[in-house]
């Protein structure tokens, strides 16, 4: 596959703008701040940091890849508007949560559900689904996983996209296998009065940076800057990064980079 430069714009959480000249893939869009009106407490005071920087629409995707089906990830508003705005991009999400997209609306033809190992290729896109850990592994009764990271090829480049997910084993030694041009990690940890207050950890700064120093390829952060009850401080992102001598990309929303 010839090589070219593919753009990646951070737009919040987990979403991504992965771009080549003909093709636009989007991850995990969440664009509204529905989690601060359905979710908000006081001992969750979820309240955005900042304004969704843009909609879906303006993303103008051709894929929408999904890792799980929480809010923040699988968006109910941000879905529903995209398609009363007329979007008609594929949607490729974990098939145990594909029942949640047809009932926002997306067409039966538009939805690709994913199973780990089995390669999706969509116009000049290949879309590698693997087992992904939110804390553990979820699957349903006939095997497949509730939750999924994905290995994104556009115009020969490698995006590892991890979504929400913690490490387990084999998964470093999985990811050694591909020839990764970048990780998209989470990094805004875990800790016990989140766990208690039903707020699902990540991997952290540091096992971010350890990956990407494992696996030579270097990392931009997510999920890390959006809700201050579950961030983590740019600053201490890029100290561990350094601790690893890990190479890192911080983006801030609608900031790009090429590879």
């Amino acid at each position: 596959m010839k090589t070219s430069d593919i753009n990646i714009t951070y737009a919040g959480q987990c979403g991504f703008l992965i771009a080549s000249e003909s093709t636009r893939v989007v991850t995990d869009p969440y664009l509204s701040d529905s989690v601060d009106r359905d979710h908000y407490s006081e001992k969750t005071p979820w309240k955005r940091l900042y304004p969704a920087p843009c909609t879906l629409c303006e993303l103008r995707p051709d894929i929408v890849v999904i890792s799980h089906g929480h809010d923040d990830h699988l968006n109910p508003d941000t879905i529903k508007e995209y398609l009363a705005s007329g979007g008609d991009a594929c949607f490729v999400a974990p098939l145990p949560i594909c029942k949640m997209l047809e009932k926002l609306g997306v067409k039966e033809e538009k939805i690709i559900r994913a199973r780990a190992e089995k390669v999706i290729s969509i116009k000049d896109c290949e879309i590698l689904p693997l087992p992904c850990a939110h804390t553990e592994l979820h699957t349903d009764e006939n095997g497949a996983f509730f939750e999924l990271s994905y290995i994104i090829t556009l115009g020969g480049r490698s995006i590892f996209f991890g979504g929400d997910m913690s490490m387990y084993d084999g998964l470093t030694e999985r990811l050694a296998r591909e020839k990764l041009d970048i990780l998209l990690l989470p990094c805004n940890g875990r800790d016990d009065t989140r766990t208690n207050n039903g707020i699902i950890g990540n991997i952290n700064e540091k096992e971010a940076s350890e990956l990407s120093a494992n696996l030579k390829t270097p990392f931009i952060p997510m999920h890390h800057d959006l809700y201050a009850i579950n961030c983590c401080p740019e600053e201490d992102i890029i100290s561990a990064a350094k601790a690893q001598s890990a190479e890192i990309i911080v983006l801030k929303p609608m900031q790009a980079t090429s590879i």
